[in-house]
């Protein structure tokens, strides 16, 4: 069994700990819902939004006051030197309905919208809640986000991450919940820098609008409302995964972390049963380069992870072998000897430098693996050949392992007892 070996391997290979300092803030416990903002879109050249119904914008004008407009129609947001021109969608440029200096930011909607209530426009041909901002970015793009509540935000959230959910999987549904909660109260503000506090994508969790959502994800928010998963008080960094392939990692394994005492490493099976996610499609699974793509990948995506490359290229490929495994048994850091010299892929560029075969644009699908070089009568390496487990980083809750939980009757508190050992669950709001 491969995850068998691999925890053999970390155990021959040593274990590592690593404390790191995050960057991020704590987030506090809180006394009443808050609101996020949520951001949609980033680094585009301009934003069509389209109010249902009539429309407040507030921007601040070039002369320092404050403006307002009420608005039915398509709207138009572009750039133009240092200023933000708002248009009439169906109306001439030459028309505009306002003009704010930049850095400044328009608001779309009043701050009673910021609840989440219901969709108030339609942008990219959706539907979605909240209260729409577009500004500057850092780069000199336009960023459009949504501000709207906690528990407007996690009706979008529940169904991307989870899936699709029957009456016999709503603990899991009920966890995730929990869980998504706990993240996002947690990294409030991780995204500051860019204007908002999370992305609406796998970089933070996956957002979507009123289209997205489905009536038991809608009840398992609903039904936990306010419920977090805490330590010492706070809310915890309830990291999660797709598959963990049969054993989670520590924090540190996946991010240079401070290591969490709620995220810890084991095997993810109850007693007398096996591994909670083998029903997953990725809970096991193969990957083959040919020398050319396995030596294209570190040329092209090594550089960008900071991967120190031999002066004179990659060269040809003589060897790939795991140097040492982390905790779990994932790989710590990969060796790859070449005729130009040695690299040294540490793990958190593995799996964006090793991109699957076929696929530049899909990363490789987890640490945990083992790796061998195939070779021809004459010894040369004709193709590398992986074989692995699991989909994600493998820390905290394993999605496919909740839903498994479920479906054998477990609770949504005994499934986060499970992933988050040590946390708390308390009602905050």
């Amino acid at each position: 069994m491969i995850v068998a070996f691999l925890r053999r391997a970390a155990l021959t290979a040593g274990v590592f700990t690593l404390a790191l300092a995050f960057p991020g803030a704590r987030a506090a416990a809180q006394s009443s819902e808050p609101a996020f903002d949520i951001g949609l879109a980033v680094d585009v050249d301009s934003v069509t939004v389209e109010p249902l119904g009539e429309l407040a914008l507030a921007w601040r004008a070039p002369d320092g006051n404050e403006r307002t407009l009420s608005i039915r129609e398509p709207l138009r947001i572009r750039l133009s030197g240092a200023q933000l021109i708002v248009e009439g969608a169906g109306r001439p440029r030459a028309v505009p309905l306002a003009i704010l200096e930049v850095p400044d930011t328009l608001w779309l909607g009043s701050a009673g919208d910021e609840a989440g209530n219901g969709a108030r426009f339609l942008w990219n041909g959706r539907h979605w809640r909240g209260r729409f901002k577009v500004f500057p970015s850092p780069r000199r793009k336009l960023t459009l986000a949504t501000r709207l509540s906690l528990e407007n935000y996690l009706l979008g959230v529940v169904p991307g991450e989870i899936g699709a959910l029957r009456d016999s999987l709503i603990e899991a549904g009920r966890a995730q919940a929990i869980a998504a909660r706990s993240y996002s109260l947690f990294y409030r503000g991780r995204r500051g820098a860019e204007g908002f506090d999370l992305y609406a994508t796998v970089e933070d969790q996956v957002y979507g609008p009123v289209e997205s959502e489905r009536p038991l994800a809608t009840r398992c928010v609903e039904t936990t409302r306010g419920m977090t998963a805490l330590a010492d008080g706070a809310p915890i960094r309830a990291n999660y995964c797709s598959t963990c392939g049969g054993v989670s990692a520590e924090v540190w394994e996946a991010w240079p972390a401070d290591a969490r005492s709620y995220l810890r490493s084991g095997a993810d099976q109850g007693v007398g049963q096996g591994d909670h996610c083998a029903l997953s499609p990725q809970y096991r699974w193969r990957e083959e380069w040919t020398v050319a793509e396995f030596a294209a990948n570190l040329a092209r995506f090594g550089p960008a992870q900071n991967l120190a490359l031999p002066a004179a290229g990659v060269g040809d490929l003589q060897d790939v072998r795991v140097d040492s495994r982390s905790r779990s048994g994932r790989v710590w850091r990969l060796r790859v000897t070449t005729t130009t010299g040695e690299i040294m892929i540490p793990a958190y560029s593995l799996r964006q430098v090793l991109r699957r075969p076929g696929n530049s644009n899909g990363i490789l699908r987890s640490n945990l693996f083992k790796i061998a070089a195939r070779r021809d009568a004459g010894g040369r390496v004709t193709s590398i050949v992986a074989s692995g487990a699991g989909s994600g980083h493998g820390v905290g809750l394993c999605q496919t392992g909740a839903l498994a939980m479920a479906r054998g009757g477990a609770k949504a508190e005994s499934i986060l007892a499970h992933y988050y050992s040590g946390s708390e669950l308390r009602r905050l709001y």
